[in-house]
């Protein structure tokens, strides 16, 4: 039977950000949320009881100057 469970990273939005283009924004954006996607899977793989997972979905949501970025994952476990 798998585990659920969530996974939370923050990316801070940088000062003048707003006045980016439009390249310099997705440039700047997929950096980081492959950053965060890596420290994620980083972080399902080294969870208690071995083993790899698997990061299911994602959401995205700005609150003042951080992007948080919350990963929903699935883990088996042995029964």
């Amino acid at each position: 039977m798998p585990n659920y469970g969530l996974i939370v990273q923050t990316i801070d939005v940088k000062p003048g950000m707003e006045d980016a283009t439009a390249n310099e924004m997705s440039e700047g954006m997929a950096v980081n949320l492959n950053k965060a996607l890596q420290g994620a899977v980083r972080g399902v793989n080294n969870l208690p009881g071995g083993g790899s997972g698997e990061i299911l979905s994602h959401n995205i949501t700005r609150i003042g100057r951080h992007l948080v970025v919350s990963f929903l994952f699935k883990k088996a476990t042995s029964d």
